[in-house]
């Protein structure tokens, strides 16, 4: 496991919500743009019926999704979260 998974903020997150996300990070490894995304889209679905997270617990699960992904990918979702505000 990542240094990522273990700040604070997303293991504030809970057990439930972090299964979720470890099992989309592993179901979204080696697809994709539009497979990715699809995969992320489900899971932010599953994730959602938890309510909606603070700011910061969004920022720190982003930085852990992100670190998940390959160099290139990590700088295109970096461009599109700043382009929506984040």
């Amino acid at each position: 496991m990542s240094k990522e998974w273990d700040i604070p903020e997303v293991q504030a997150l809970g057990e439930e919500r972090l299964k979720l996300i470890r099992e989309a990070a592993e179901k979204s490894r080696g697809k994709t743009g539009m497979e990715r995304l699809d995969v992320l889209l489900e899971f932010g679905e599953r994730l959602a019926e938890g309510g909606k997270l603070p700011e910061d617990q969004q920022k720190a699960l982003l930085a852990a999704v992100s670190a998940t992904l390959p160099k290139e990918e990590q700088e295109r979702m970096i461009q599109v979260m700043s382009m929506l505000g984040y």
